[in-house]
Protein backbone atom coordinates (compact mmCIF):
# COMPACT_ATOMS: atom_id res chain seq x y z
CA UNK A 1 0.00 0.00 0.00
CA UNK A 2 1.18 3.52 -0.84
CA UNK A 3 -0.29 6.95 -0.27
CA UNK A 4 -0.18 8.86 -3.55
CA UNK A 5 -0.29 12.63 -3.72
CA UNK A 6 -1.59 14.79 -6.54
CA UNK A 7 1.88 15.69 -7.81
CA UNK A 8 2.71 12.02 -8.36
CA UNK A 9 -0.60 11.38 -10.10
CA UNK A 10 -0.30 14.42 -12.36
CA UNK A 11 3.22 13.42 -13.40
CA UNK A 12 2.09 9.85 -14.06
CA UNK A 13 -0.88 10.98 -16.12
CA UNK A 14 0.39 14.03 -17.97
CA UNK A 15 4.20 13.91 -18.26
CA UNK A 16 5.51 11.98 -21.26
CA UNK A 17 9.15 12.48 -20.25
CA UNK A 18 11.52 10.83 -17.78
CA UNK A 19 9.79 12.18 -14.67
CA UNK A 20 6.47 10.86 -15.94
CA UNK A 21 8.07 7.46 -16.50
CA UNK A 22 9.52 7.58 -12.98
CA UNK A 23 6.10 8.45 -11.56
CA UNK A 24 4.40 5.64 -13.45
CA UNK A 25 7.05 3.18 -12.24
CA UNK A 26 6.71 4.35 -8.63
CA UNK A 27 2.94 3.93 -8.75
CA UNK A 28 3.08 0.61 -10.60
CA UNK A 29 5.39 -0.81 -7.92
CA UNK A 30 2.41 -1.05 -5.58
CA UNK A 31 -1.12 -1.65 -6.78
CA UNK A 32 -2.91 -0.46 -3.64
CA UNK A 33 -3.24 3.33 -3.74
CA UNK A 34 -4.67 5.44 -0.95
CA UNK A 35 -5.13 9.22 -0.74
CA UNK A 36 -7.05 11.86 1.20
CA UNK A 37 -10.52 12.50 -0.18
CA UNK A 38 -9.50 15.80 -1.84
CA UNK A 39 -6.96 14.19 -4.19
CA UNK A 40 -9.12 14.36 -7.32
CA UNK A 41 -9.81 18.08 -6.87
CA UNK A 42 -6.11 18.74 -6.31
CA UNK A 43 -5.23 16.82 -9.49
CA UNK A 44 -7.81 18.87 -11.41
CA UNK A 45 -6.31 22.07 -9.99
CA UNK A 46 -2.87 21.02 -11.23
CA UNK A 47 -4.20 20.04 -14.66
CA UNK A 48 -5.89 23.44 -14.90
CA UNK A 49 -2.55 25.06 -14.08
CA UNK A 50 -0.85 23.11 -16.86
CA UNK A 51 -3.62 24.23 -19.23
CA UNK A 52 -3.30 27.88 -18.21
CA UNK A 53 0.48 27.65 -18.67
CA UNK A 54 -0.20 26.22 -22.14
CA UNK A 55 1.65 23.01 -21.28
CA UNK A 56 -1.47 20.94 -21.96
CA UNK A 57 -4.31 21.61 -24.35
CA UNK A 58 -7.96 21.67 -23.31
CA UNK A 59 -8.70 18.39 -25.09
CA UNK A 60 -5.82 16.63 -23.32
CA UNK A 61 -6.92 17.93 -19.91
CA UNK A 62 -10.48 16.76 -20.62
CA UNK A 63 -9.13 13.33 -21.59
CA UNK A 64 -7.08 13.09 -18.39
CA UNK A 65 -9.99 14.32 -16.27
CA UNK A 66 -12.16 11.57 -17.74
CA UNK A 67 -9.60 9.00 -16.52
CA UNK A 68 -9.66 10.19 -12.90
CA UNK A 69 -12.86 8.43 -11.76
CA UNK A 70 -11.47 5.11 -13.00
CA UNK A 71 -8.26 5.27 -10.98
CA UNK A 72 -8.26 2.69 -8.20
CA UNK A 73 -7.56 5.05 -5.32
CA UNK A 74 -9.10 4.41 -1.92
CA UNK A 75 -10.12 7.82 -0.58
CA UNK A 76 -9.70 8.50 3.14
CA UNK A 77 -11.86 10.99 5.02
CA UNK A 78 -9.73 13.81 6.42
CA UNK A 79 -12.01 15.04 9.25
CA UNK A 80 -10.62 12.50 11.76
CA UNK A 81 -7.08 13.63 10.86
CA UNK A 82 -7.55 17.37 11.35
CA UNK A 83 -5.63 17.36 14.63
CA UNK A 84 -2.51 15.92 13.00
CA UNK A 85 -2.95 18.17 9.96
CA UNK A 86 -2.95 21.16 12.30
CA UNK A 87 0.17 19.88 14.11
CA UNK A 88 2.03 20.08 10.77
CA UNK A 89 0.95 23.70 10.15
CA UNK A 90 4.41 25.23 10.53
CA UNK A 91 5.93 23.13 7.75
CA UNK A 92 3.13 21.99 5.44
CA UNK A 93 -0.03 23.31 3.85
CA UNK A 94 -3.21 21.56 5.00
CA UNK A 95 -3.45 19.84 1.60
CA UNK A 96 0.04 18.37 1.91
CA UNK A 97 -0.35 17.62 5.61
CA UNK A 98 -3.42 15.52 4.80
CA UNK A 99 -1.29 13.17 2.68
CA UNK A 100 1.24 12.89 5.51
CA UNK A 101 -1.48 12.26 8.09
CA UNK A 102 -3.01 9.49 5.96
CA UNK A 103 0.40 7.87 5.44
CA UNK A 104 1.17 8.06 9.15
CA UNK A 105 -2.22 6.64 10.11
CA UNK A 106 -1.84 3.69 7.74
CA UNK A 107 1.88 3.14 8.26
CA UNK A 108 2.35 3.45 4.51
CA UNK A 109 4.93 5.34 2.46
CA UNK A 110 3.91 8.58 0.76
CA UNK A 111 4.84 8.90 -2.92
CA UNK A 112 5.28 12.50 -4.10
CA UNK A 113 6.98 14.67 -6.69
CA UNK A 114 6.65 17.75 -4.47
CA UNK A 115 10.14 18.86 -3.48
CA UNK A 116 8.90 20.95 -0.53
CA UNK A 117 7.05 17.95 0.84
CA UNK A 118 10.10 15.74 0.35
CA UNK A 119 12.23 18.18 2.35
CA UNK A 120 9.71 19.10 5.06
CA UNK A 121 10.45 18.45 8.69
CA UNK A 122 7.69 17.02 10.84
CA UNK A 123 6.37 14.02 8.86
CA UNK A 124 6.70 10.70 10.67
CA UNK A 125 6.22 8.58 7.57
CA UNK A 126 8.48 7.37 4.80
CA UNK A 127 8.45 9.78 1.89
CA UNK A 128 9.37 8.39 -1.53
CA UNK A 129 10.34 11.16 -3.88
CA UNK A 130 9.95 11.01 -7.65
CA UNK A 131 12.52 12.53 -9.94
CA UNK A 132 16.05 13.82 -9.66
CA UNK A 133 15.47 15.22 -6.17
CA UNK A 134 14.15 11.89 -4.91
CA UNK A 135 14.76 11.29 -1.24
CA UNK A 136 13.39 9.37 1.69
CA UNK A 137 12.53 10.24 5.27
CA UNK A 138 11.09 8.17 8.04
Amino acid sequence: MIVVDASALVLALADEGERGEAARAALAADGEWVAPEHVVIEVMQSLRGLYLARELGAARVAELAAQLPGLAIRKVEVAPLLGRIWELKDNLTPDDAAYVAVAEQLGAPLVTADLRLMRASGPRCEIRGIGPAASSQG
